[in-house]
């Protein structure tokens, strides 16, 4: 680490230059692949719907690059159902995985093997705390109050700890797990397989006509 950071002193704008080029770049990609992503972690939760919802009848549904889900939920004060629809995830707000890329490509001294590696590790890593994000997300959205006609009301199934615990999950997620995450996966990249930039080997032609010191 400390030799990354004398080798940062001397490049640190080369780095900051290729990693505002490399996000940049990325945060355009994103845009296009966000709603595939989007799609993937509605497939995923799909098949766990009687498992993390309490109302039947709820669906996942995909907009744009955006996950939400729709359930019916009785209004104490007038016994009605109504139709109450949650945002789940929101791809535009998911820069992590971008975040990441970018440092990875801007840092000197990996070669393209040793990126391409890093990239699908860092990657790997990083979808699965989206997955995670996204299964607390779930089950907040199903503890928060709802609206109602004279204020709001909580599910009748909704317990306190359990409101508190997946409101704390949740924040921590949306306000840690954003940058936090990505930043973490990296230096612990550094401290593993960052190494100083080779240099290149004297020319023994002009070594050997050096004239000789005496």
């Amino acid at each position: 680490m400390d030799e990354f950071v004398r080798s940062l002193r001397a490049t640190w704008r080369t780095f900051l230059l290729r990693f505002a080029l490399a996000f940049v770049v990325l945060a355009l990609g994103w845009m296009v692949i966000a709603p595939a992503y989007a799609h993937m972690l509605a497939i995923l939760g799909r098949p766990l719907i009687p498992v993390l919802e309490t109302r039947p009848g709820t669906i996942y549904s995909v907009e744009g690059a955006k996950v939400y889900a729709r359930r019916s939920i009785p209004d104490p004060g007038t016994r009605r159902t109504a139709t109450f629809k949650f945002e789940l995830w929101r791809g535009y707000a998911s820069y992590d995985l971008i975040l990441l890329a970018a440092l990875i490509l801007a840092t000197p001294g990996w070669s393209l093997r040793q990126r391409s590696r890093l990239l699908g590790l860092g990657l790997g890593l990083l979808t699965l705390s989206e997955i995670a994000f996204f299964l607390v997300t779930v089950e907040y959205s199903q503890v928060r109050p709802l609206p109602a006609g004279a204020g709001s009301f909580l599910p009748a199934s909704v317990s306190r700890p359990r409101q508190v615990l997946f409101t704390w999950l949740y924040y921590f997620f949306q306000i840690m797990g954003r940058g936090l995450f990505p930043l973490l996966v990296y230096l612990g990249m550094l401290g593993i397989a960052w190494g100083p930039p080779a240099r290149p080997a004297p020319d023994s032609t002009l070594r050997g006509n050096a004239p000789l010191e005496r």
